[in-house]
């Protein structure tokens, strides 16, 4: 019988991740091209690289999905790209393509690769001797659903995030460590020369979260230089937090590392990395051009759907 639980808790995520607007440039694990939009970035590697994935409705974890298929795909921080149903060393990218095709390797899902299944949607395979019970479980979560809207839209809003510097939850993260910190971590993030993508971002907010939790300057995260040293006199002397709000430019690792050990989540279901820094358009710069413009996607008119019922009830 599937976990009714887990299923809601599921489709509550996927549900978050639409209503919060998935509009960010995600870039492609394969060439690197930036594409914006969930539903755009998975065409994409259809239609650029033959590659067929799990639909994103089924993806809980969309983030942690792409990232564990790139280290399938660039295995132990190799150059070399590797097929991640097989795991054969193909080489580059040319090659790749050209063996996923040959030995009919193109579907990147749960059938084909079994370790995906942790980041996508519960199985809810039901079988026949207990059909008439899920019928009517479907059923009655269907009529709560239906009769107990306004709660559910109360119970699904914005997951609290908890602070980099510090162990404070918060709808509002970002304001909460400019107001408590002094840390604008969207204008440093954009700011930082290192940064190219949202994976650089994710490698950042785990430096940070795991020398906060060791009481080291983030600044000379992996240093062993003169400056690391000074550091760790000057916190020693005082406080990180207090070193942190005289050197500002050191909340921020100065190299952001490229290994993807630095990707593995140092707090477990990171709700910072999920809705400010996946979902939140962290890296979006400047105005599209108009004679260019986005097609929206499905995300972003939910975004748009869900802030017009807001005014509707607010009139």
């Amino acid at each position: 019988m599937p976990d009714i639980t887990a299923l809601r808790a599921s489709c509550k995520a996927i549900f978050l991740r639409h209503q919060r607007g998935l509009t960010l440039e995600l870039p492609c694990i394969v060439c690197r091209q930036r594409v914006r939009g969930q539903e755009s970035i998975m065409q994409h590697y259809v239609d650029a690289h033959g590659i067929h994935t799990t639909n994103c409705d089924n993806i809980v974890d969309l983030d942690g999905f792409l990232v564990h298929l790139r280290e399938l795909l660039l295995f132990r921080d190799d150059e070399r790209m590797h097929c991640p149903v097989c795991r054969e060393d193909c080489g580059d990218e040319a090659s790749l393509l050209e063996h996923i095709e040959k030995e009919g390797h193109s579907r990147w899902d749960i059938d084909t690769i079994p370790s995906l299944a942790s980041f996508c949607m519960a199985d809810v395979n039901t079988s026949e001797e207990a059909g008439e019970e899920e019928v009517e479980d479907s059923a009655n979560e269907t009529n709560v659903v239906e009769s107990d809207d306004d709660g559910d839209d109360e119970d699904w809003g914005v997951e609290p995030a908890v602070c980099l510097l510090c162990d404070a939850a918060s709808e509002n993260c970002l304001g909460h460590m400019i107001d408590a910190h002094g840390f604008d971590f969207r204008a440093a993030v954009r700011s930082h020369e290192g940064v190219q993508d949202v994976y650089d971002v994710i490698r950042i907010v785990n430096v940070i979260r795991k020398c906060v939790a060791r009481g080291l300057c983030p600044f000379t995260y992996g240093d062993e230089l003169a400056e690391a040293e000074a550091c760790r006199c000057d916190v020693a002397t005082s406080s990180l937090e207090e070193h942190l709000r005289n050197h500002p430019l050191h909340n921020l690792p100065r190299v952001v590392p490229s290994s993807d050990r630095e990707l593995i989540p140092v707090l477990c279901a990171d709700a910072f990395i999920s809705s400010v820094v996946v979902g939140g358009d962290l890296l979006a710069r400047g105005e599209e051009d108009p004679e260019y413009p986005m097609v929206p996607t499905n995300a972003e008119m939910a975004k748009k759907q869900a802030a017009r019922r807001q005014s509707e009830g607010n009139a």
